[in-house]
């Protein structure tokens, strides 16, 4: 991951919080620029991500097929 400030990729979570299986909050910091930011993991179907090839010996890494749209409940601030 790539910090949205200065594109570093030095990056960390220096918390998360798992309380809702739904989506996991992180928060994360940059160690380049310092800027602070959260992230939200969700879970996904698994027919919407693929295998994409990366350099040699085979290795590959998951990627959406599709994007994700992510729609705010009520109560959101």
């Amino acid at each position: 991951m790539q910090c949205p400030r200065c594109s570093g990729e030095s990056v960390k979570a220096v918390a998360t919080n798992s309380r809702d299986d739904a989506a996991i909050v992180r928060q994360r910091r940059c160690a380049d620029c310092g800027h602070v930011w959260f992230t939200v993991e969700v879970s996904v179907k698994s027919a919407m991500v693929g295998w994409e090839r990366m350099g040699g010996a085979g290795q590959s890494k998951p990627v959406l097929r599709v994007p994700v749209d992510l729609a705010v409940g009520e109560g959101a601030v």
